[in-house]
Parts: C-alpha cells; structure tokens; sequence
C-alpha cells in the first residue's frame, strides 16, 4: 500500500473517517476523549496533511482538542525545512502531535527539541523487557527522564500485565496503552473507553 501510493488515499479516508465518528460520538453529549490518527511517512512527506486534517474537522465540526496525530520517527528524522514547517502547520489546527513508536527510529535530542512534540510513545519492544531485563528499566527511565525535560506527555505502548504498570508508575510513566486496557473493537453507540489509563496518581 506504502509503495502503490494507495496509502495516500486510505489515510485521507481514515482521517475523514475519525472525524465522522467523533461527531457521531458528540451527539451524545459525553465527555470526549483524543483519537489518535497514525500518519505514514509517504502521507506526511507527500501530502498537505495539515489541510486534510482541517478540512476534515471543518466538515464534522469536529474540535481539534480532540484529534491527535502520532508520526513515526522516520517521518521527520530528516529535520528538513519541510518537515518543520509540516509540523507547525498541524499544531497550528489545535491539533496535538505525539512520536510514536519511540527508540526504534533515529531521532536526536536536537530534533525533539526542535520539532516539540507534545507527546512521546516508547514503543512496545522497550515495554516488554519491562521485569524481564534491568536494561528494560533503565531504557524506559532514560525515555521518560529525557521526555520530562523537554515537557512531553510519554506514553507506554504494548501494555499487557499489571506487572509493567506498577513498574511504568514508578517510573513516572502518564499513560499505558495495549491489551491490558482494551483490544480492538469497533465503534460503538458511545465513545467505547472513557480515558485514557493514566498511571500517574492525581
């Protein structure tokens, strides 16, 4: 699909379509929390994502408070003026951008700084060493540390024992995600998880 250019299409529909369930979603008059939209590289170096993202929003009246968008690292590892300039028109929508997939990729500490990101997922493959290896916590505290320092919201992907989560809430961890929460489901009547599991205590 990535080599077609089909994904092109695909992510211009999933975001129109994240948008339609949003409002769908609204009418209820819950409470709403983000969904969060993954961006392919070839969709974001190709495409004027952040005009989609607003068109669609505008067209469902959607909140962009509500709309996250998650970028892998080899998306914006090359820093260009173009990447930048991408990014600042996003968060320009309202919408909040995390890093997804956190230390599989190649990304700087310059780069972090530079593209300020509101939020970074450190990647399951990290999460599952979580009690099995003391290289496991020491990777995720030096992601959450360094996360912490240039003010990201950091995410743990891949949840699946409460074992990780006591670990990922001493570690200072905001949030989990993975199988321990929820598997896959689809849309329902009503927003289908209330919030996100925040494992820093209020």
């Amino acid at each position: 699909v990535e080599e077609t250019g089909l994904v092109l299409k695909l992510g211009e529909l999933v975001i129109d379509k994240v948008c339609a369930q949003l409002a769908r979603w609204a009418q209820s008059g819950d409470k709403l929390v983000p969904v969060s939209i993954n961006i392919s590289p070839r969709q974001f170096n190709d495409t004027d994502v952040a005009q989609t993202l607003r068109r669609a929003l505008e067209r469902h009246g959607v909140d962009p408070s509500l709309v996250e968008v998650e970028l892998t690292e080899s998306s914006v590892m090359n820093e260009t003026a173009a990447v930048v300039s991408a990014i600042k028109a996003i968060r320009a929508t309202g919408i909040k951008l995390s890093l997804d997939d956190f230390g599989t990729g190649y990304s700087s500490l310059s780069q972090l700084y530079k593209l300020n990101f509101d939020g970074l997922k450190i990647d399951r493959a990290f999460i599952v060493q979580l009690g099995k290896t003391e290289g496991g916590i020491v990777i995720v505290r030096a992601i959450v540390t360094m996360a912490r320092a240039l003010a990201m919201r950091v995410v743990a992907e891949g949840v699946e024992t409460m074992e990780q989560v006591d670990m990922l809430r001493a570690l200072d961890c905001d949030e989990i995600q993975g199988w321990l929460i929820s598997k896959a489901m689809p849309p329902a009547e009503t927003q289908p998880v209330a919030r996100n599991f925040v494992v820093v205590e209020a």
